[in-house]
């Protein structure tokens, strides 16, 4: 189970998709810098998992300290080619501590629905791992639950060049997983598949592990806004404080 999420992170087709997300690191990094000045946080970050590096290179650009860690040696590459003035690590999250021994971070992220690949108790650990790596706050960003189940259609194509891709996603009650089932196809051929489930997470449960960890949850926003999150967002983000 653990070497095929890890398969699924390496694979080229996952990587494609995630690229059309690039101009999104924008906004987030935006957004983060809002956050560390509301805060007085500080400019020193870790990004994790920084996947592409589509936030690194944006909040680096914004003259921020960056450090990417991903599991992910094919996301590492690709980071690394992006953008000259972050730094990247490959690394497990669960174990932030190994990597990094007494080094410290002003802020630690963990954007787009980067939980719930492993059980609740590891998710825990995660954030147990953020906790002990960051001085001041620690800010999470997930898929919400609720939106998902009742507005995500269970079947449908996006475009991730030079692929047509057919997600066929069901939730499984009884676990709150999502198993998420894609196939890619280009010329009309099939050339490829990958296949995942994922927790998902109410507000009220994330907050409960989020607190489990030793974090104090001090705000909470739909995506990278400043509205109050409310049910019907798709998205949720904890901004949480370490002390």
């Amino acid at each position: 189970m653990e070497t095929e999420k890890k398969l699924v992170f390496e694979s080229d087709f996952y990587i494609k998709q995630i690229m059309k997300l690039w101009d999104e690191g924008e906004k987030w990094a935006s957004w983060i810098s809002e956050v560390a000045n509301k805060y007085n946080a500080g400019k020193k970050i870790l990004d994790v998992p920084c996947g592409i590096g589509r936030i690194s290179h944006f909040l680096s650009k914004k003259g921020f300290d960056v450090v990417g860690v991903d599991i992910s040696e094919k996301m590492i590459k690709t980071a690394s080619e992006n953008t000259s003035k972050a730094s990247f690590r490959i690394g497990d999250m669960r174990y932030l501590t190994n990597i990094f021994n007494e080094e410290k971070f002003d802020i630690a992220i963990n954007i787009n629905n980067s939980l719930g690949y492993y059980n609740e108790e590891e998710d825990v650990r995660i954030l147990e791992q953020l906790r002990e790596v960051t001085k001041n706050l620690v800010i999470i960003n997930l898929d919400n639950r609720d939106y998902t189940i009742y507005n995500k259609p269970s079947e449908y194509y996006t475009y991730a060049p030079p692929y047509l891709v057919l997600s066929k996603e069901t939730f499984d009650p009884t676990t709150s997983r999502l198993i998420v089932k894609r196939t890619y196809f280009m010329d009309d051929k099939e050339v490829g598949k990958i296949e995942y489930s994922q927790r998902l997470y109410s507000l009220h449960e994330v907050l409960a592990i989020v607190k489990k960890a030793g974090l104090k949850p001090v705000e909470v926003v739909a995506g990278h806004s400043w509205k109050n999150f409310s049910i019907d967002d798709s998205e949720m983000t904890i901004i949480s404080s370490v002390s």
